[in-house]
């Protein structure tokens, strides 16, 4: 999105922002209704969104209702075994053993993320609720991307075996029918497709980038950073295969500041 014209973009969403929150709202109380028993209770305005930037316009998820959650039961369970206990015996779930290590080591820096992650892998399923009305058409987002000269992007998730960012359970996506999206991508008018290089399979990418060459899609470096366990250097990008992301990267900057059409 050019800098120029982010007022309008964050005009055109506070609306679903606000969608967005009842349904978070939502969530909270069923977090409450899930763990009140056991003596830990969510407060939406007081314990979720000062976790956010909600208070600058920036959207409320469930990864900050994770957090919150996760910074209840650590002060709720502070020993690392009574909380892997509570967990597994208590919650019913079931815990790897690299979780478990990390959750158990009451020195570790990254315990509460450790424990984030693990919420919204296993625990989220239990409070999640899906997104309606706070889901603008796709035909609606791409008439104000035109609008304002913004670059629209498809995510590519692709299916997960295991999760690198160590969030994700195992999970098919969209490889089964992947030609009928990025068929789907073009004809809607989207200009680009986003994806993660340590996220997905050298396999999987080399599909995707095809397809892309192909269907004359933008390729963009959609990497993100989930847990401080991450380093924010990519290593695969100094692969010469993820040169092109290197130049596109320079050339969205120069779009958003400048204006200047990528793609």
């Amino acid at each position: 999105v050019p800098h120029t014209q982010t007022g309008r973009v964050n005009e055109f969403f506070a609306p679903y922002r606000a969608k967005r929150n009842v349904r978070n709202a939502k969530m909270v109380a069923a977090v409450n209704g899930l763990m009140a028993k056991y003596g830990v209770t969510l407060d939406f305005e007081k314990d979720v969104l000062p976790l956010s930037n909600a208070a600058k316009g920036g959207s409320v998820t469930e990864r900050h209702l994770s957090r919150a959650l996760s910074e209840k039961l650590l002060a709720r369970y502070p020993e690392g075994a009574a909380l892997v206990r509570f967990l597994e015996e208590d919650m019913g779930f079931a815990i790897s053993a690299k979780v478990r290590g990390y959750l158990m080591d009451e020195t570790n820096p990254f315990r509460m993320y450790d424990l984030l992650g693990f919420i919204k892998s296993d625990v989220i399923g239990k409070f999640y609720i899906p997104a309606t009305d706070e889901c603008p058409d796709v035909r609606d987002v791409l008439a104000l991307s035109e609008e304002v000269g913004a670059i629209s992007a498809y995510a590519y998730l692709g299916d997960v075996g295991e999760s690198v960012t160590g969030d994700k359970k195992a999970q098919k996506f969209e490889d089964d029918y992947l030609d009928d999206v990025i068929a789907c991508v073009k004809s809607c008018g989207i200009r680009a497709v986003t994806y993660m290089p340590t996220r997905n399979t050298p396999e999987q990418l080399e599909r995707l980038r095809r397809l892309c060459g192909e269907n004359g899609l933008f390729q963009v470096s959609g990497e993100d950073i989930n847990s401080p366990r991450q380093s924010f250097v990519i290593k695969a990008m100094e692969t010469p295969l993820f040169s092109n992301l290197i130049d596109a990267t320079w050339k969205l900057i120069e779009h958003e500041t400048k204006g200047t059409p990528c793609c």
